[in-house]
């Protein structure tokens, strides 16, 4: 009876279905490849799945969503720098913590001590250069939902019994967090990195 009475409501929950299955999917196929000899060689495969879970993800505005506050385990990145301790075989753990407008770059040394950069965030302020296109226009309107500012303020170098030592970092940008969700996040940034990281 409830079928005849609204059966647009039962397609629209078959369609929900299948995309939240499709997801899933997509986001196993996404780490497997991330895991695989590190992603290494695999960025266009990499970047096929995140664009396939940037057009169904269930979060619209996730730069302002409070499932983005929190630690973040890094699964994969095309970061140098980050690389660089990851290839060396140096860092353990390497997190990323946002809480409120901080944002805390954790990576633990597997020998003792660690590198910790912390950062200012700031929403997107829409102030990108864009033509009087509505293409354009739609285009900025729409990374104003998932677009964070950063300027790293302040780094920590633990060398353990050696000492710590702080330095300024220098950097500042933005990061496109294009798919989020309870378990999996994934930002592009304006130095054309990408970064993977599961919940902690």
């Amino acid at each position: 009876q409830q079928f005849f009475n609204n059966p647009s409501s039962i397609f629209r929950t078959n369609e929900k279905n299948t995309e939240t299955k499709r997801v899933d999917e997509l986001k196993k196929a996404l780490l497997t490849e991330c895991r695989t000899n590190n992603g290494s060689n695999n960025r266009a495969e990499i970047e096929e799945l995140i664009q396939e879970l940037k057009e169904i993800r269930p979060i619209e505005g996730t730069a302002i969503s409070p499932l983005l506050q929190k630690e973040w385990l890094l699964v994969w990145t095309t970061e140098k720098e980050i690389n660089l301790f990851i290839d060396w075989n140096i860092s353990g753990d390497i997190t990323q913590t946002i809480q409120n407008n901080v944002l805390t770059n954790d990576i633990q040394f597997q020998k003792g001590g660690s590198l910790s950069v912390i950062g200012s965030l700031g929403p997107n302020d829409g102030n990108e250069e864009v033509t009087n296109s509505d293409d354009s226009t739609n285009e900025n309107n729409s990374n104003s939902l998932i677009r964070t500012n950063f300027e790293f303020e302040s780094a920590t170098l633990d060398l353990a019994k050696w000492g710590s030592y702080n330095f300024p970092p220098l950097g500042k940008g933005w990061f496109d967090t294009v798919f989020l969700d309870e378990e999996l996040r994934v930002d592009l940034n304006s130095r054309d990195d990408i970064l993977i990281c599961t919940s902690k």
